[in-house]
């Protein structure tokens, strides 16, 4: 989808099924979530093909008070459009699809690996999977720097759940698969799209399956060691809970930074001042922190109503499914100036691109440590950085995404030492 859209609302939008992840592909919902937050607010959408309807929130109120208002939207029963129809097995047993107070059981045994100041121990690897990332641009005038980013996520993976570096590649796929099931790159030829995400879902439960019954598990210092070890209340988590937390842990990962970073870097290449301003000021975390504004990458989140809600003069039933659009609240008018100009020094900057309530994204403090760094090496090994291409948009509901951005870089003297990095992803791995 168009990141970098105008935003501009025709008079005739809304049009295309919110629904689609092919629109989302190809297609620029900014015109539309424009005219929703100004006309329709609440609006019920109504896809194609007989799948189920939903009502679909776009102001930036709105969207903040489904997402924290548990009492009156449940994520127990899914949390994405994939789900929608459906009973989501995970329900309670789940971080993303448990509300408080069963959510803190589940919460506790993770966050003191993930604080602020824990984090911080992974900047030294971090800042080494960002060079090894950049390394293809320094023997590689023309390269994809999307491509590239794409194992990024699945490299912090591999530092939170001690995930060896010879299945980045395999799992990175499964994980993109069970978020993007439509998307032509990871849909087989034929392929049903519930096909494709249970062989994703299979490979994925089949490898943590695997690896948490692996003797001692229990006693490393990771996030799988940290489930394996907990007993809140007394009681172990189950393994069903260990092993369903262990693939929300690695999508999570998948969601935010390696399409957040490509979309942040089409920005600068789309706005030339703001580069400058940015590498003159040197203020990296003010332009993260747009970036994530800008890219929104968790496109949406689905909950459902409780008991009959009534929001912006509109009376939504009970037990229905509502969906959030969090890349329309961070565009909202009303909170953010000029919302359709990407500014590298933004401030305030409120935006909600981790979400915002019990389910904010756990990972916070080490996917804005991990996008630092990397705009960090960005400015350090690279002279210029030329767009190359067109992007290619991923098709996804959930993600908005970008998987292919071709891009021409001029090195600078210092940025020599990349040449003799290996890259990210392990291209000896056996084809899947």
């Amino acid at each position: 989808m168009r990141i970098t859209s105008g935003g501009a609302a025709a008079d005739d939008e809304p049009g295309p099924d919110l629904s689609d992840p092919h629109y989302f592909g190809t297609g620029d919902p900014h015109p539309v979530w424009t005219h929703l937050r100004a006309h329709d607010p609440v609006h019920r959408q109504c896809p194609m093909g007989g799948k189920p309807e939903f009502w679909a929130v776009t102001r930036y109120a709105d969207v903040s008070r489904v997402l924290s208002q548990h009492g009156e939207f449940t994520a127990t029963r899914g949390n994405i459009l994939t789900t929608l129809g459906q009973s989501d097995i995970a329900g309670g047993k789940m971080l993303a699809v448990t509300d408080p107070p069963q959510h803190k059981r589940l919460k506790d045994p993770l966050s003191p690996h993930l604080t602020r100041q824990a984090v911080q121990a992974y900047e030294p690897a971090l800042r080494e999977f960002s060079r090894r990332l950049l390394s293809v641009g320094a023997r590689q005038d023309t390269w994809d720097f999307a491509a590239q980013a794409a194992y990024y996520p699945i490299a912090i993976a591999g530092l939170l759940l001690g995930i060896p570096e010879s299945s980045w590649n395999r799992l990175s796929h499964f994980t993109y698969a069970a978020v993007a099931e439509s998307d032509p790159d990871y849909a087989g030829t034929g392929d049903s799209r519930s096909a494709v995400l249970n062989r994703a879902h299979s490979e994925i439960f089949l490898y943590f399956h695997t690896e948490v019954s692996r003797p001692g598990r229990a006693e490393a210092d990771d996030l799988i060691g940290a489930l394996l070890r907990a007993a809140p209340e007394g009681e172990q988590l189950s393994r069903e809970e260990v092993l369903l937390n262990a693939y929300s842990l690695l999508i999570g990962a998948t969601v935010t930074t390696s399409h957040a970073a490509a979309a942040g870097l089409l920005a600068l290449l789309e706005n030339p001042a703001e580069q400058e301003r940015w590498m003159a000021s040197g203020d990296t975390e003010s332009l993260v922190e747009e970036i994530l504004r800008w890219s929104s990458p968790a496109n949406h989140a689905l909950r459902h109503t409780t008991g009959e809600v009534r929001m912006g003069g509109t009376t939504i039933g009970a037990g229905r499914p509502v969906t959030a659009w969090l890349g329309s609240a961070n565009r909202d008018e009303t909170v953010f100036d000029e919302p359709f100009r990407f500014r590298a020094d933004r401030t305030p900057n409120r935006h909600i691109a981790f979400g915002v309530g019990a389910h904010r994204c756990i990972g916070t403090h080490l996917a804005r440590l991990a996008l630092t760094v990397l705009f960090d090496e960005i400015a350090r090994n690279f002279e210029r950085i030329e767009s190359a291409g067109e992007p290619r948009h991923l098709h996804s509901t959930f993600i908005a995404g970008i998987k292919s951005l071709p891009v021409r870089t001029v090195l600078r003297p210092d940025g020599a030492g990349l040449r003799d990095l290996p890259p990210l992803g392990d291209t000896s791995e056996e084809a899947l």
